[in-house]
């Protein structure tokens, strides 16, 4: 008995194809850590792999990007207030050499003299530590306590400009004053846009705590078990999704410091380029959001056009490989008259022309796009009057269309949140043709990036692993959970009979699926596998 397995992408017909002013915290005000300490091992790397982080070390070798000449910040919640515990080691006021994990680490006491904090030396070696670091090459920390750092950004008519290009902020809380909680995110936002500043925030379970897990500007961090807030955002414009990123570890406060530290690496990239739009707060977020992965999220789903994300896990799971072809394929503008390669970014301003910006690129014949995803990002206009913020927010979209000679055709997937700065799309298997990418927007002259990724492959695929004269087993793989796919058998490769249809998202979501043909024609009998593309 002969099997054959089809193992191409099969393309068919169209008709076949329908086939968000305090001079000092008042009482009242909470700021608490949401995690328990970590006990830090070497040997618990799975969350590396997962990253893209020891991919991508494999890959540059001494070219790995490390954090080098990059100053960082970080804020932590303190326990004690005399002195205050809030350094990953003792030591102040002046600045201080850091030993062991922290060899060669200078710290910068912001907040004054202060003792060790277990849960700021586990979030220190997450983000620049030397033995798991995620950007060990980065050697100036500045450190402040949580109540310190708003009180800096809040006191006076102008947040203070604080050093460390990446910040990360791994506690919650609030000032225990919707009003103050507002003043306090808007100072957050205005100085992340001001001073170009990327900062991560931790988010923890429950409904999203304001401070700072309200912002529009940094990137919030949750867990890919999903142990984090999914209420959204609940202060200063509510209904904001968030997280922006997943990481596997077991809290938010680890995972955020993992974010900021492929943050640091690809900002380094972004100065060795030369091209200063590639270290703009906006194109490394929408970086980090478009080299996103979904091979450990098979549920990753967005519910409406309406949604940049999926409601647990946000854009995905953080994969600094992915992000970094991403940053190294360069700046592509937008243009109505030539194509941008199938990865890449831009930093461009908006038009209100209905046409908006346009992006086209083609998947090669012969290639499937086995993923595709894009991601734009803005920040909102804040005016600051003398300590106070007027807050407004331009509606951009997000559009993928199916193309020809530079034309629009048919829409395959939109974008289109009213309420939160970025947006977001992902596609599995895509065909070979040409494709739009289009930004429009209410208003003119708004700064945006975009990036997207397309990843090449050969699309879903139909593989024989035992066969005999009573029995023949498939596994299908490099599926996508949210399409119908139909196993079809033929005696002559004439006449098709459908053995068996599934939706892996029906059962458990997964890429791949295994079937077995219990009673098989006998003599010759080919298969194959068939869906509908999305164009």
């Amino acid at each position: 008995m002969r099997i054959l397995a089809f193992t191409g992408f099969e393309q068919f017909t169209q008709d076949e194809s329908r086939i968000r002013f305090i001079l000092r915290p008042p009482m009242f005000c909470r700021f608490f850590v949401f995690s328990t300490l970590l006990a830090v091992s070497t040997a618990a790397a799975d969350w590396r792999d997962d990253i893209g982080l020891t991919r991508l070390a494999a890959e540059l070798g001494p070219a790995m990007p490390t954090g080098v000449g990059i100053s960082l910040l970080q804020s932590e919640a303190n326990t004690i207030t005399s002195p205050p515990n809030y350094l990953p080691q003792t030591g102040g006021p002046d600045p201080f050499g850091g030993s062991g994990a922290f060899a060669g680490k200078t710290f910068h006491p912001a907040s004054g003299a202060g003792t060790e904090l277990g849960h700021a030396g586990s979030v220190a070696s997450y983000f620049y530590g030397t033995y798991i670091g995620v950007a060990p090459g980065a050697v100036e920390i500045h450190n402040y306590t949580a109540i310190d750092f708003i009180n800096r950004l809040t006191v006076g008519t102008a947040p203070e400009t604080l050093p460390g290009r990446v910040q990360n902020h791994s506690w919650a809380g609030s000032l225990g004053s919707t009003s103050v909680d507002n003043d306090a995110i808007r100072a957050f936002d205005f100085m992340i846009n001001r001073d170009a500043r990327i900062a991560t925030i931790g988010i923890s379970g429950g409904n999203l705590s304001p401070l700072l897990g309200d912002t529009y500007h940094g990137i919030t961090a949750g867990v890919r078990s999903g142990n984090h807030s999914i209420s959204g955002t609940l202060t200063d414009g509510a209904g904001r999704m968030k997280p922006d990123l997943v990481v596997n570890l077991d809290a938010t406060s680890y995972a955020a410091p993992v974010i900021g530290g492929a943050a640091t690496c690809l900002l380094q990239g972004a100065i060795a380029s030369g091209n200063a739009n590639a270290e703009k707060p906006q194109t490394l977020k929408a970086i980090l959001l478009a080299g996103t992965s979904k091979q450990n999220l098979p549920q990753w789903q967005r519910d409406s056009t309406t949604e940049p994300y999926d409601d647990v896990f946000g854009a995905g799971e953080l994969n600094l490989s992915n992000s970094w072809h991403i940053l190294q394929a360069g700046e592509q503008a937008f243009s109505t008259s030539s194509e941008v390669a199938s990865r890449g970014w831009d930093f461009a301003t908006t038009t209100n022309n209905a046409a908006g910006r346009r992006y086209f690129f083609t998947i090669p014949a012969g290639s499937v796009a086995e993923t595709f995803s894009a991601a734009l990002t803005w920040h909102r206009s804040l005016t600051n009057l003398l300590g106070n913020y007027i807050s407004s927010l331009t509606n951009l979209t997000l559009k993928l269309y199916a193309a020809s000679g530079l034309t629009a055709g048919a829409l395959i997937s939109s974008s289109t949140s009213s309420v939160d700065n970025v947006e977001h799309l992902n596609h599995y298997n895509l065909p070979p043709g040409q494709y739009l990418l289009e930004v429009t927007s209410t208003a003119n002259n708004r700064d945006y990036a975009l990036a997207w990724e397309a990843r090449l492959g050969e699309g879903p695929k139909l593989k024989v692993t035992t066969a005999s004269s009573s029995s023949v087993s498939f596994s299908a793989s490099t599926l996508d959970p949210f399409t119908t796919y139909t196993l079809e058998s033929s005696p002559d490769l004439t006449t098709w009979t459908t053995e068996h249809t599934f939706r892996t998202a029906d059962t458990t979501p997964a890429f791949q699926s295994n079937w077995q043909d219990t009673s098989p024609a006998p003599g010759k009998q080919f298969y194959r596998l068939r869906w509908t593309p999305v164009r």
